[in-house]
């Protein structure tokens, strides 16, 4: 396959959804084309601002703390999700302005006034990487 057909595959993918550099080599790798070609395309698709991996970062923060995750949760995700250390790392920094304390009490408060025991708001809490470094 040739890098015109790498980029406009990955141009299509991109306009279905963001993807982090990694995963979109890796779905490109999918589709039948070499990590040379995959590669090529990320690299021009990163140079004509098309792939932010940055924004995208703090894109995917504000989602999942607006959605009552931790930074415990958010910060696994990434990882699964194949952010760059560069990325993580501006995450992790970006994080440190965010009330999670106060996104903390609000969901808690939102689960007890849904009929949750104080304890199952507790492990709900837990689960979404709220612990005691919130």
């Amino acid at each position: 396959m040739n890098d015109g057909g790498a980029y406009r595959a990955a141009v299509r993918l991109l306009a279905a959804s963001d993807k982090t550099p990694d995963e979109l080599c890796e779905r490109l790798a999918g589709k039948g084309f070499s990590e040379e070609e995959a590669s090529e395309a990320v690299l021009r698709l990163i140079r004509e601002g098309f792939l932010r991996e940055l924004d995208y970062a703090q894109k995917t923060v504000d989602r999942l703390f607006g959605s009552y995750y931790g930074r415990g949760y958010i910060t696994a995700y990434m990882q699964g999700r194949k952010f760059s250390e560069e990325a993580l790392s501006y995450a992790l920094d970006y994080m440190k302005s965010l009330d999670f304390d106060g996104k903390a009490r609000e969901y808690y408060k939102k689960l007890i006034s849904e009929g949750k025991t104080k304890d199952n708001a507790r492990k709900a809490l837990y689960r979404r990487g709220y612990g005691d470094d919130t």
